[in-house]
């Protein structure tokens, strides 16, 4: 199993154009079924990755390289029956992250339904070379807020094993908008103070809170992925947080496949027209500091 140790020293040196892609699902991975991945993309007005629409590794790493993109963070959500959501297993993202050393860092997910079960399972994820965890409690089969107390004993393993947690917070997810609101991540960030919480969408729509949240707590991170890449109401305000309030704690994710060709990515960070060391950080130094690398 692939260990932090084998990522190569591109992703984590001094290399301030070495990109490292915070929310990725690589062929093999997904955390959509294919057709609710192309509904959204047309909603956005985006083309598919060539990649996506060939299902090619090669084309994929092609794609990835010509980005810039040395580094993906591979996470999707746990089991979950919610309509659209198809998400690919703790095993098969271990297989991915094995056969292309280098490449990817894996975060595992649990089924917190039952609650002692899952967080007896991160012991195991992190002798596997996972380096978090995707929990999304309103999607399980027992549908729980990230802040339900019930849930404390899986962050407080993650914090004992020094596990990232991570949770995706949009209106996407739900299955209400109100399972999003980033107010249940300051909970758990305040009660552990020592866990790492990364909002996966930002928690679009609520844009200054999510910021609020990332603002007052220093162990927050926030990955907008498409919500500031693409011109989403809100976006604006992710810019100017990550150029002023929390040049630390934003983080780029290009959400592939969810997401318009990545080589179009550096093109639309590059018009934000960011000071150079807060473009490096978003892109690299952020993501190095997150992951220990």
């Amino acid at each position: 199993m692939h260990r932090l140790g084998d990522v190569p020293a591109r992703a984590g040196s001094s290399d301030d154009n070495a990109v490292i892609d915070f929310r990725f699902r690589p062929i093999g991975a997904r955390s959509w079924t294919p057709q609710t991945t192309y509904h959204y993309l047309e909603r956005m007005g985006l083309e598919p990755c060539p990649s996506f629409v060939q299902q090619s590794e090669d084309l994929m790493f092609a794609e990835m390289d010509a980005a810039g993109i040395a580094l993906g963070v591979i996470g999707v959500p746990g089991p979950t029956g919610i309509r659209g959501l198809d998400p690919t297993g703790t095993a098969e993202i271990g297989r991915i992250v094995s056969a292309h050393p280098g490449r990817f860092v894996g975060f595992g997910s649990v089924e917190p339904s039952d609650v002692e079960a899952a967080a007896a399972s991160l012991a195991e994820l992190a002798s596997q070379g996972m380096r978090g965890v995707t929990v999304d409690p309103s999607t399980a089969r027992v549908s729980r807020r990230f802040d339900d107390r019930a849930l404390y004993p899986i962050y407080e393993e993650a914090q004992r094993l020094g596990l990232i947690v991570s949770t995706t917070m949009s209106c996407l997810l739900g299955p209400y908008q109100d399972d999003c609101r980033p107010e249940y991540a300051d909970r758990v960030a305040t009660d552990f103070p020592q866990l790492t919480v990364s909002i996966q969408h930002g928690g679009w729509p609520y844009v200054r809170e999510a910021i609020g949240v990332a603002y007052k707590q220093p162990n927050v991170v926030i990955v907008p992925g498409q919500y500031v890449h693409y011109g989403f109401p809100g976006a604006e305000d992710y810019i100017t947080a990550l150029a002023r309030q929390l040049p630390d704690q934003v983080l780029f994710g290009s959400v592939y496949p969810n997401c318009g060709p990545l080589a179009d990515l550096r093109r639309i960070v590059a018009g934000w027209e960011l000071p150079p060391h807060i473009e490096r950080k978003y892109l690299h130094d952020n993501a190095v500091r997150v992951l220990g690398l």
